[in-house]
């Protein structure tokens, strides 16, 4: 074979070496291309936890539209968050957060606290405010229907006492606007069923704690309950969320309700002094300007219960 063969069959061996050379560089940029795709569109496990749906600060009661429930990675899943494979949105409801929580934030075990558990209702408390507890009567109690939540009036009914012959009946609101937080142990409406309890646990300031003291001890405490919506009666303003007030606003003497009790008159109440020794009532009278008692004596031996025609 001259040469000038010999240089075109060796041109030609370079050339379909050349060509096998890039055909497989080119497969196999398209094969690692491929794998890369695939690695990228492969899902990555997930799983879904609750996170809190809003800005919940401490002492919210949870209900289903405080929280959500979101995807999250499965590698970044933590015992403590309440996840879907181990809890239901019921688990999380009725309990009370403890720690403040933002928007999205996964709620966690050590974040609520549920009724029953120790300190629970040291979170249910607004800041500053203190808990105390009433008894409570059917008809006090309004017959079952006050649940935890409710905001009522709290109203004293009492005797006064001017002597041992001479007591009128009262009723007094003393407080407005407070906050039911327990019925008995009940923090939450259990099955929404009605039941009438014996005590009511109530958020006051710590004024009104040892006011309820006295009450106690004065009269016997009934409980009014309060519209959700509000109906512009408070002294602080419409706001049923407001702070409870600590005024009495109202009362309604005896003779109020029935023609038959005696009417009390405070002004001349004030003007005069009233002795008693045995069964006669004596009644000073304190002239004006204060000139000198004007005395009257009067006899109590009517039989208890007795009235005069």
């Amino acid at each position: 074979m001259n040469p000038r063969g010999l240089i075109l069959v060796a041109v030609a061996l370079i050339g379909v070496v050349g060509v096998v050379f890039f055909t497989r560089s080119f497969l196999t940029g398209v094969q690692q291309q491929a794998q890369q795709a695939q690695t990228v569109s492969a899902p990555t496990p997930t799983a879904k936890i609750l996170v809190a749906a809003k800005e919940l600060p401490v002492g919210t009661i949870l209900s289903a539209d405080d929280v959500a429930w979101q995807p999250w990675p499965q590698n970044g899943l933590n015992d403590a968050y309440f996840s879907g494979a181990r809890h239901k949105l019921k688990d999380v409801e009725g309990k009370v957060v403890r720690s403040p929580m933002n928007r999205g934030e996964p709620v966690t075990l050590s974040a609520v606290i549920a009724q029953g558990e120790r300190g629970f209702l040291a979170a249910v408390l607004t800041p500053g405010m203190r808990a105390v507890t009433i008894k409570l009567s059917p008809v006090a109690g309004i017959g079952g229907f006050i649940f935890p939540g409710d905001r009522v009036d709290v109203i004293v009914t009492h005797t006064i006492e001017m002597s041992r012959a001479e007591r009128y009946t009262a009723a007094e609101t003393v407080f407005q606007n407070v906050r039911v937080l327990a019925v008995d142990q009940r923090s939450t409406v259990q099955e929404e069923k009605i039941q009438i309890g014996k005590t009511a646990t109530i958020e006051v300031t710590p004024k009104m704690a040892e006011k309820v003291a006295m009450l106690e001890k004065i009269g016997v405490l009934s409980l009014s309950l309060r519209s959700l919506t509000g109906d512009g009666s408070l002294v602080a303003g419409t706001n049923p969320d407001s702070p409870p007030i600590s005024t009495t606003t109202s009362h309604t003497l005896g003779h109020e309700v029935s023609r038959f009790l005696p009417q009390m008159d405070a002004k001349a109440a004030a003007n005069t002094v009233r002795v008693s020794r045995g069964n006669k009532l004596s009644t000073i009278e304190i002239g004006p300007g204060g000139r000198g008692p004007k005395s009257s004596s009067v006899s109590t031996d009517t039989p208890a219960g007795g009235t005069d025609q």
